[in-house]
């Protein structure tokens, strides 16, 4: 009859009376001298040996695209307040609301011209009676002429009279005074032109200034663009002095005026590519750094930027928008989270060199979508270990089964 001896001790007779170290081993012995004693079959025994399968990956270095995130408010680039210097009229009708787009010239309002056009009837009359002086006053310039010219003549027959005893100095003398009074009569008729001249100009410019303040009367678009703001009223009274009656975004376009935080405000280029989305859903918009703020705000310490928009692009001013501003691009590795075993500052992979198991510690990075940025530790082509939490220790034999994942992350944003 055959006698069993207790397992433990079995172990330690096949170890000259010393314990196993390894588990694993002694229970695969424990086994074999069971089967054995009990008299059972042990050809399968070998099978159960065989090393096991694990799934590994070929780490691979790939291209990783580093990004700022940034958010802000969608603003005009530029704007042009639109008023009248027609001050104290009223605006009779509104031609433009805001969101229009609107060419350069396009009427935007009219105001009430019925004072103007009483001052037009006035200008004109001033003008008329401008005229008529002008013309009264060049009437006698012409006749002080021709009575200058007659004294002229009648001076000079005197004067070859005298000498011949045929009109005495008496008569030449009245003459001479007759043309003195001639020439003072012409130079009082040119002064009398020259003041009605004078008039009629003063009309004149009169008239450019009435039909100056007559075009205030109808407010157009200065630049072609959309208006964002309209405070102009029907009824209302314009004033110079008051608030703008329309604001126009220069040509439609608008931009992103983003906040960069301190720690990234040295590292966004002007002409970098931002891929901006609004906060209403859609699709990414692209667009670039045009302007970069030198100085940081002094309550907030946050940078500012200009960030363009595709133009013509329909978001309300003011609109919250989120960016994605590319700043570089390097190779990185990354592994599935699964992978990677322990935390805090001792963090590790397994990998498989020549079937047999290696573990490794690793630097860590950022970790997005299931993966972790491997900064060292790790080297391109190495089999590592999907799962680190598995049965498999170091030293262990395994038989690698290569398994695609995705590719992970292409961008890394701060």
């Amino acid at each position: 009859m055959t006698s069993f001896m207790p397992l433990s001790r079995t172990l330690c007779l096949s170890q000259g009376d010393r314990p196993f170290q390894n588990f694993r081993t002694g229970r695969l012995v424990s086994i074999a001298l069971l089967s054995a004693t009990a008299g059972l079959p042990i050809h399968g025994f070998a099978a159960d040996m065989e090393a096991p399968k694990v799934s590994v990956i070929a780490a691979r270095a790939q291209v990783l695209e580093q990004s700022v995130s940034v958010v802000g408010t969608v603003v005009a680039r530029e704007t042009t307040l639109v008023n009248t210097d027609l001050s104290g009229a009223r605006i009779v009708s509104i031609a433009a609301e805001e969101g229009d787009r609107v060419n350069r010239g396009q009427v935007l309002a009219t105001l009430d011209t019925s004072r103007i056009d009483v001052e037009l009837m006035q200008n004109d009359a001033q003008a008329a009676s401008a005229a008529a002086q002008l013309g009264q006053a060049s009437s006698a310039l012409d006749n002080a002429l021709i009575s200058q010219e007659e004294a002229e003549a009648d001076l000079t027959r005197a004067q070859k009279l005298v000498p011949k005893g045929l009109m005495s100095q008496e008569a030449l003398e009245q003459r001479q005074k007759a043309l003195a009074r001639a020439e003072v009569t012409v130079r009082a008729s040119r002064q009398a032109v020259q003041s009605a001249e004078a008039a009629a100009k003063t009309v004149a410019a009169e008239r450019k200034d009435i039909e100056l303040r007559l075009s205030y009367a109808t407010i157009v678009a200065p630049v072609a663009g959309r208006i964002i703001n309209r405070s102009a009223k029907v009824g209302a009274t314009a004033s110079s002095s008051s608030e703008q009656l329309f604001v126009i975004a220069n040509d439609d376009q608008l931009e992103l005026e983003a906040e960069i935080p301190q720690a990234q405000f040295d590292v966004v280029p002007v002409g970098a590519v931002a891929h901006v989305f609004l906060g209403d859903g859609r699709d990414g918009l692209t667009g670039t750094v045009r302007f970069v703020a030198p100085a940081l705000a002094d309550r907030t310490r946050l940078g500012r930027a200009r960030i363009t928009l595709p133009r013509g692009l329909a978001a309300p001013i003011g609109a919250f928008a989120s960016a994605r501003v590319e700043i570089g691009s390097s190779k990185s590795i990354f592994l599935p989270a699964s992978a990677i075993a322990g935390s805090g500052e001792e963090p590790s992979i397994k990998i498989l060199r020549d079937n047999s198991i290696e573990r490794k510690p690793v630097s860590l990075g950022f970790r997005q979508a299931g993966f972790v940025q491997i900064r060292s530790g790790v080297d391109e082509g190495d089999l590592v270990v999907t799962k680190s939490g598995g049965f498999m220790e170091a030293g262990d034999h395994a038989v690698p089964v290569v398994v695609q994942t995705d590719a992970g992350p292409v961008s890394e944003s701060n």
